[in-house]
């Protein structure tokens, strides 16, 4: 199997070697939804890693033999370490090269994300343990990203998050995602049903001006809105202070403060919040359970879907166990 895959020609049954948010942005882009255009460097060069490194094996193993937390914080710098002086295989840096070229150079760079083989899942989400890298555009910086990746498995939050919830490390493969950047003039996360309420008949959308990393973060308070599915109707808006507004350039993000007039008008009128649920609620048709989207909308008006995962903490069935 290729180390290097493009989004589009993964399948369901890669989960292992490209992890969950690869393989949800592959079905929905069959689905016929706009994603990122992108590839995935696979979990094999990650194991490959580990395998290359037996005193990081060993790390690995010990914490998942101790209890002692202070151990393994200390631990997680030894590995953050070693991981810091590998160099990635020539081969591996060869396709990550080819892919980037079949790509060309978007005007934004690139953003590295992980795709763990746990995150995604129906039953457990690894969301928000691992770092991203958004404008990344330089091709020796993007490799430098995926090895960053690798190493924010290991760091110290997301060593305690495992250990919580008691997922031994030898089970945790990292993919990596690296995607074009989409200059959004809005974006938002759209929960398919409301998990504030548990109401499988409701849509819960926030959303901002520019893009969607500070309202993920949760430095900022965006716009909220209800909708009911049948008939779709917006229920309640709460207008968000929407202190800030982050937008790309050239090699990086900028976090501007949002001029007053914006943070006074909410971001999304019915009309768009309507075309917004629609897309929600075939998502959640086609991916066959209630989801945790994050989207933007582009200058031209197009909705782009930058992930999409299975809402883990609803107490409902999902559409297989009806």
């Amino acid at each position: 199997m290729p180390i290097v895959q493009s989004i589009d020609s993964i399948q369901p049954a890669d989960f292992e070697t490209h992890g969950g948010k690869a393989v949800n942005l592959a079905r929905l882009a069959r689905l016929g939804f706009r994603v990122p255009r992108g590839f995935s460097v696979s979990s094999a060069a990650f194991i490959e890693m580990v395998k290359k490194n037996p005193s990081l094996a060993s790390f690995l193993k010990k914490v998942d033999e101790s209890s002692d937390f202070e151990e393994i914080l200390e631990i997680s710098g030894l590995i953050q370490n070693i991981i810091n002086t590998y160099k990635i295989p020539e081969e591996v840096v060869t396709r990550i090269s080819k892919s980037l070229d079949d790509i060309g150079q978007p005007e934004f760079g690139f953003a590295v994300r992980s795709s763990a083989t746990i995150e995604d899942r129906s039953d457990v989400s690894f969301a928000g343990q691992a770092e991203s890298y958004l404008c990344v555009k330089d091709r020796d910086d993007i490799i430098e990203s995926v090895k960053n990746v690798w190493k924010s498995t290991f760091s110290e939050r997301a060593l305690v998050y495992l250990k919580t919830k008691k997922i031994p490390l030898r089970v945790v493969k990292m993919a990596v995602l690296v995607q074009e950047m989409i200059p959004a003039d809005i974006s938002g996360v759209m929960f398919t049903a409301n998990v504030v309420t548990n109401n499988v008949e409701e849509i819960l959308i926030n959303s901002t001006w520019g893009l969607g990393d500070i309202l993920v973060s949760g430095e900022i308070a965006p716009d909220t809105y209800v909708l009911t599915k049948t008939p779709l109707n917006v229920i309640q808006r709460t207008l968000g202070d929407k202190e800030f507004t982050s937008r790309p350039e050239i090699y990086n993000l900028a976090v501007t403060d949002t001029p007053e007039e914006k943070r006074s008008i909410f971001t999304l009128d019915d009309k768009t919040l309507f075309d917004i649920a629609e897309i929600g609620m075939k998502i959640e048709e086609g991916m066959e359970s209630p989801q945790d989207i994050e989207w933007c909308i582009t200058s031209d008006g197009g909705l782009v879907v930058l992930q999409s995962r299975p809402i883990t903490t609803l107490n409902v069935p999902s559409y297989h166990e009806e």
